[in-house]
C-alpha cells in the first residue's frame, strides 16, 4: 500500500502565497512544498515554469503549479504506478479519509517493485550544451526543450550537467559572476561552466543494481561509456514500460 512508503516531509503552501516562499525548498532541500487550495492539496511546483517568467519572487505560487495524482493510503503500489506514469508527474500526494497524510516519489516506487532493465533501456537522449555557451542561451534551450537536466559536453564528452535549479538560483539570488569573463556585465551573457555542476556521478549502459542509489544521491543518472555521453535517466523513466 502506499501508506507504506509515503514521505513525510512536507510542507503546506497556500497557492495564494507569494513564490518566492518555494526558494527556501529549492536551494536549501527543506521540507517538500505540497501546494494547497484551501484545505485540499493541489499540486506541486513545476520548476521549469519558473524559469518561462521573469520572476520578482511576488508572484503568487498558484501560476506555476501542476496538479498531480492524489490517491488514498489504501492504495496499491502497482496501480499507483500506472497513475503516476499516465499523469506524468514523478510525485503522487497521499491522503487518508480525504486527509493529506504526505506524498511519494517514483523512486519511492521504483525502489518498491524494483527495476528489471539497465541504464540503456531507459535511458533517453537530451540534446547537450557546451561549457561557453551562456546562462541565457542555455534558459532558452531548457523552455523551449521543456528539460530540467541538460548535459554539457565537448564534442561527446560528458564535462558535467547544468539543472534548471542551478538556473532558477542564478537567475534569483543574482549570485556574482566567477572568474570566467569577468568583463561581460550582464549575468546572462556568462558562461555556464561556471555554474555547471561537475563531478556527477555516471553510470554504465549496462547498470541496473546501483542505478537507483545513484538517482537517489543526484536526483538523476547520466549514462556514459568511456567518458562518451549516451543519455540522462530520471525518476519517472523508471516505470516505464
Amino acid at each position: 500500500m502506499l501508506g507504506d512508503i509515503v514521505r513525510k516531509d512536507f510542507k503546506e503552501i497556500d497557492k495564494n502565497e507569494e513564490v518566492s516562499k518555494i526558494f527556501g525548498y529549492l536551494y536549501e532541500e527543506k521540507d517538500f512544498p505540497i501546494i494547497m487550495d484551501g484545505k485540499k492539496p493541489w499540486g506541486i511546483i513545476d520548476e521549469r515554469r519558473l524559469i518561462k517568467t521573469k520572476l520578482s519572487g511576488r508572484e503568487k505560487v498558484k501560476g506555476f503549479v501542476v496538479g498531480v495524482p492524489k490517491l488514498d493510503a489504501s492504495y496499491s503500489i502497482r496501480k499507483a504506478k500506472e497513475k503516476m506514469v499516465k499523469s506524468g508527474v514523478d510525485v503522487i500526494i497521499v491522503t487518508s479519509n480525504k486527509e493529506l497524510l504526505g506524498y511519494v516519489t517514483a523512486l519511492d516506487i521504483a525502489k518498491k517493485i524494483g527495476i528489471d532493465k539497465n541504464a540503456e533501456m531507459l535511458m533517453r537522449y537530451v540534446d547537450g550544451v557546451g561549457e561557453d555557451d551562456e546562462i541565457g542561451e542555455v534558459i532558452n534551450l531548457m523552455k523551449k526543450r521543456n528539460e530540467r537536466f541538460l548535459p554539457v559536453l565537448d564534442g561527446n564528452k560528458f564535462l558535467g550537467i547544468v539543472c534548471v535549479r542551478d538556473i532558477l538560483k542564478v537567475i534569483t539570488t543574482h549570485e556574482k559572476i566567477t572568474d570566467y569573463h569577468q568583463e561581460k556585465t550582464s549575468l546572462l551573457e556568462a558562461p555556464i561552466k561556471g555554474f555547471m555542476e561537475r563531478g556527477v556521478k555516471v553510470c554504465s549502459p549496462y547498470e541496473k543494481e546501483e542505478l537507483i542509489d545513484i538517482m537517489e544521491e543526484q536526483g538523476f543518472a547520466v549514462v556514459c561509456k568511456n567518458n562518451e555521453y549516451m543519455g540522462i535517466i530520471e525518476p519517472l523513466d523508471l516505470l516505464r514500460d
